[in-house]
C-alpha cells in the first residue's frame, strides 16, 4: 500500500464555531439579496422592453437628427456588433486578470 502524506491538511482539525449573531451581518446580508434583487429585476425590465417593442433600439440609435437615414437593424446585426464585442472584451479582461493573478502568485 501506498501512504500519502500532504504538507497542508485537508480537512481542518479545529473549527470554531460562535454561537453570537450579530445583527448587522444578517441585515447587511438581507440588504445586499434586496440590492441584487433589484439588479435582475431592472434587467429583465429592459430585455423585456427591448424584445417586445420593435423598433426601440434603432430609434435610441438615431438622435434626432433629421438628415440621417433611418437605420433597420435587426437582431442578428445587432447580436454580432453588441453581444460579441461586449464577450469578447470580457474574456480578454479575464485572460489579463489570470496573468496577473499567475504573475503575483509565482513572483513572490
Amino acid at each position: 500500500m501506498t501512504e500519502i502524506s500532504l504538507s497542508k491538511h485537508v480537512v481542518p482539525t479545529t473549527i470554531t464555531v460562535s454561537s453570537t449573531k450579530t445583527t448587522g451581518a444578517t441585515l447587511s446580508n438581507i440588504a445586499y439579496a434586496v440590492f441584487i434583487l433589484f439588479c435582475f429585476w431592472v434587467g429583465s425590465q429592459i430585455l423585456n422592453l427591448l424584445v417586445n417593442a420593435p423598433g426601440v433600439l434603432e430609434h435610441l440609435a438615431q438622435g434626432n437628427d433629421a438628415t440621417r437615414p433611418r437605420i433597420e437593424m435587426g437582431l442578428a446585426v445587432s447580436t454580432v456588433f453588441g453581444l460579441v464585442p461586449f464577450l469578447l472584451g470580457c474574456a480578454f479582461l479575464g485572460l489579463i486578470a489570470l496573468m496577473v493573478k499567475y504573475h503575483h502568485r509565482h513572483e513572490y
